[in-house]
């Protein structure tokens, strides 16, 4: 078979290049942003042989080389770190990118608009090695007029029966011959939230959907947030204060201790801010209201005898909290594999939640096929089954059988009611 080559130069600013064809993605329309390095994704998608992906270790704008043969003698005297990818053509050509022109949300470009990042493939099997070059140490490499080595070279072989192990993520492939091919997952490790204050107040308000610890939530036109801002103080104020949101402002009601991280809107429209709950607490009190920006001393007169006024309407109720105390768990009632693999029959059949969850229902059963950990599991069904914020914040507090219990019942009623 004769050999042939295509020199591509591609810019990223996500640090990957990815290589697929659009017609196989399909099913990732309305997935989301960077969806194709997600480790419950990547694998997947990889040995199916759909996507190639790597990390480029930097932004910037990157030479290839895509071939049907193997390295020059030059590309291998300067090679670095390598991988081989399975990958199956099934159209008679691949695509180049950086990421923009991925079926998703977040979607941007039109493969078909860039015809130089195509190359043409008798559709098979392949077993594609990408290998980074350091260019930059080739002798003369900065010289005017050199032709410079490509930063990567990829290079398709018939696959002829072999078994690739798919990586668990986008390889880092960094051009420089010290470098190694890595691959294994990052590991997250976030910042433990500030200590609670429970001597002072706190300017809080009722919202339709606050979420449990470590969850975010959104709220529009519920509260005026702004009421914490002195007159004409900055409105990014917001960012440095804590709230308490709750489902219900009354004595003894569950309760977090929220961070304002986000807002957005149009001048015209409600502001939307987003929240991440911090801590779990109670309210102890309603002690009044501040607005301007004074929540330390509330204004008291809103209470006359037993009489409590209507909250104004540009203020924020101000409350005193408590730790919240924690029931003892219950035995465990619910086989967690046998929900677990019900929850999934359902998303990718087309059940309730399938239905719901529509075109990122199989994203969602990737995620919850990867994840062991049983509170994962819980968080998941909290996140996306039909529960109101004050039941969602009410089973998050239960011990975790007694949680799981609560939810399973909550599936079971949904799905018979639908």
């Amino acid at each position: 078979m004769q050999q042939v080559s295509k020199y591509m130069v591609l810019a990223t600013d996500v640090a990957h290049i990815v290589l697929f064809h659009p017609d196989d993605l399909g099913h990732a329309e309305h997935w989301p942003i960077a969806w194709y390095a997600e480790t419950f994704i990547y694998p997947v998608e990889s040995a199916a042989g759909r996507l190639i992906a790597w990390c480029t270790g930097s932004d910037g704008v990157f030479k290839l080389r895509l071939t049907t043969g193997d390295l020059s003698e030059r590309e291998r005297a300067f090679s670095g770190p390598s991988f081989v990818f399975p990958y199956r053509v099934r159209h008679g050509r691949v695509f180049v990118d950086n990421s923009d022109g991925l079926p998703g949300v977040e979607k941007m470009t039109d493969p078909s608009a860039s015809p130089e990042l195509w190359f043409d493939l008798a559709d098979g099997d392949y077993a594609v090695t990408v290998t980074a070059v350091e260019w930059e140490a080739e002798p003369g490499a900065r010289d005017e007029g050199h032709e410079t080595l490509p930063n990567y070279v990829v290079a398709f072989a018939p696959l002829d029966g072999r078994s690739i192990k798919p990586a668990r993520r986008p390889p880092d492939l960094i051009g420089s011959r010290d470098a190694l091919a890595r691959d294994e997952p990052f590991v997250s490790r976030p910042y433990p939230p500030d200590p609670v204050d429970f001597t002072r107040l706190y300017p809080a308000f009722a919202a339709a959907d606050v979420a449990p610890v470590g969850r975010a939530f959104e709220s529009r036109g519920e509260a005026p947030v702004e009421a914490t801002v002195p007159p004409g103080g900055d409105d990014f104020a917001v960012f440095d204060i804590r709230f308490v949101i709750a489902a219900d402002l009354v004595p003894g009601a569950p309760a977090v201790l929220a961070s304002c991280h986000g807002v957005r809107g149009r001048p015209q429209d409600e502001k939307v801010f987003s929240f991440k709950s911090e801590h779990v607490v109670e309210i102890v009190a309603v002690e009044g209201f501040c607005r301007n920006g004074d929540f330390s001393k509330p204004e008291r007169h809103w209470i006359f005898g037993r009489r409590r006024e209507p909250l104004p309407t540009d203020a924020l109720a101000t409350v005193k909290i408590a730790p919240r105390a924690f029931a003892e768990d219950g035995p465990a009632r619910v086989d967690l594999v046998a929900l677990k693999a019900h929850i999934l029959a359902d998303l990718e059949g087309g059940g309730v939640l399938g239905t719901r969850l529509a075109g990122v229902a199989g994203y969602e059963a990737l995620w919850l096929a990867a994840t062991e950990e049983a509170d994962l599991f819980a968080d998941w069904l909290l996140d996306h089954l039909p529960l109101s914020g004050r039941d969602r914040l009410a089973i998050s507090l239960l011990p975790i059988n007694d949680r799981f219990a609560a939810l399973e019942q909550t599936y079971r009623a949904f799905r018979d009611d639908v």
